[in-house]
């Protein structure tokens, strides 16, 4: 499969920095997201519709795997995968911060197009990045 086609179930625009109502949004973002979701489905939060870097405004969307195709993403870009640690409550949080790191350091050239957290069936949680 080299295309996932998902279906979008909710979107927020904010910023990591400078949006005070970022945390409440994403809140709303998955609980929205949750009453359209059933058990035994793969749920993506997908990151897009970038204005400039991670500083800078962006478009998060909640989806799921499905034939209507909201959006496809092509898994044949190149994209580097971490592991998040979903036993810990900031798992997620702690994966971006090094993500943001590898990229001030220089040692990701992240392409800004579309990045994605995927969350599976079985509590597991990977978050793809597409890098030049």
């Amino acid at each position: 499969m080299t295309m996932i086609q998902l279906e979008k179930l909710y979107e927020i625009r904010t910023n990591n920095f400078k949006d005070t109502q970022m945390a409440a949004k994403f809140d709303q973002l998955w609980n929205e997201a949750s009453k359209n979701v059933e058990n035994g489905e793969v749920l993506y939060g997908v990151y897009s519709d970038y204005a400039s870097n991670y500083m800078g405004d962006y478009t998060v969307g909640a989806y799921r795997e499905s034939e209507k195709n909201d959006l496809k993403i092509d898994v044949l870009t190149n994209y580097k995968t971490y592991e998040v640690n979903s036993a810990d409550p900031i798992g997620v949080f702690n994966t971006w911060q090094k993500i943001w790191s590898e990229e001030e350091a220089s040692e990701i050239r992240r392409a800004y197009t579309y990045d994605f957290e995927k969350y599976e069936v079985d509590g597991s949680i990977s978050i793809h990045i597409a890098i030049q």
